[in-house]
């Protein structure tokens, strides 16, 4: 019985992640966006959402003059999370316009704000 279920709930979920990547199959949100983040780091972001709604970029760290990669997905209502490996993330909502939010990476916080190219 303990199988059954097991198989159920695994049978389940995965119908759900095919649902998720039809409904993104051509994201609203897909094309490149730039921006910058202030706090207790500052930098640049330029990243792009696939028309599944995968998102790709780069954080450009100005004042210690590194970059590391980001990624990250956005969901169909525009709700979306990012991080880079060693774990700056941004979340928020992303508009056809200008947006900003809150990023974090362990204690430190700040600001972000990018626009859509």
């Amino acid at each position: 019985m303990k199988y059954f279920f097991l198989v159920f709930f695994l049978a389940i979920t995965s119908c759900i992640s095919d649902e998720n990547l039809r409904l993104q199959s051509n994201s609203k949100y897909q094309g490149n966006y730039i921006g910058n983040f202030k706090g207790d780091l500052s930098g640049e972001i330029k990243f792009n959402v696939s028309d599944t709604g995968n998102m790709e970029g780069t954080i450009y760290y100005t004042t210690s003059n590194i970059s590391e990669s980001i990624s990250g997905y956005v969901m169909i209502s525009g709700k979306f999370d990012a991080t880079t490996k060693a774990g700056l993330s941004f979340s928020g909502y992303l508009n056809d316009k200008s947006m900003n939010g809150k990023w974090t990476k362990g204690n430190l916080t700040g600001n972000y704000e990018f626009y859509k190219k």
